[in-house]
């Protein structure tokens, strides 16, 4: 007898929701969305590949091989590239780098500095960052018109070679920019 009463009671229930539902006033019509409108990149995907262009054809006029990153302002990467025989690992590297050049808005021979000259605000970033940055030359700024636009980010070269193919990637990059005006 209880079954038959939930029985009831459901079609019931379906009967009123089916007459009512005919007398209900319509839904309103959904508002539709507004275009998703996305600013700009600060650092375009060909722009990047210039800086990377650049910074290998240094790294081969040295005869040498490199892997480099290039992020955009938050770290976030745009584009890399690892040159035949280099370790996975030095692409981390570069992409370390670069993050810290990005989000610390200097180069990482500068920041390097930190763990002889200030050695608690060295180890606050690496510790706020764990495996995120390398505070080891190679990391440059990207700067138009005094605005960072992004960072680049070398590795697996002799010490002072990473910031030589970094600047060298730069230089590509600053000549790209003057031929497109």
């Amino acid at each position: 007898m209880l079954k038959l009463s939930r029985i009831a009671l459901a079609c019931a229930f379906a009967f009123c929701a089916a007459a009512f539902g005919a007398f209900a006033a319509p839904a309103p019509a959904p508002i539709p969305a507004p275009p998703s409108v996305l600013p700009p990149p600060a650092i375009t995907l060909a722009e990047a590949r210039a800086i990377i262009d650049g910074a290998i054809a240094y790294a081969r006029q040295h005869n040498a091989a490199m892997a480099v990153m290039v992020v955009d302002t938050a770290g976030n990467p745009i584009a890399s590239e690892r040159m035949d025989g280099v370790s996975l690992t030095y692409l981390q590297f570069a992409e370390a780098k670069a993050f810290a050049s990005a989000m610390l808005r200097q180069t990482t021979e500068e920041l390097s500095h930190l763990a002889k000259d200030r050695p608690d605000r060295y180890f606050g970033i690496m510790t706020m960052y764990p495996g995120k940055m390398y505070l080891v030359g190679g990391g440059e700024p990207l700067i138009v018109n005094g605005v960072m636009v992004g960072a680049v980010g070398v590795a697996a070269l002799a010490q002072y070679e990473d910031e030589a193919a970094g600047r060298a990637g730069m230089a590509a990059w600053q000549r790209m920019r003057a031929n497109r005006r």
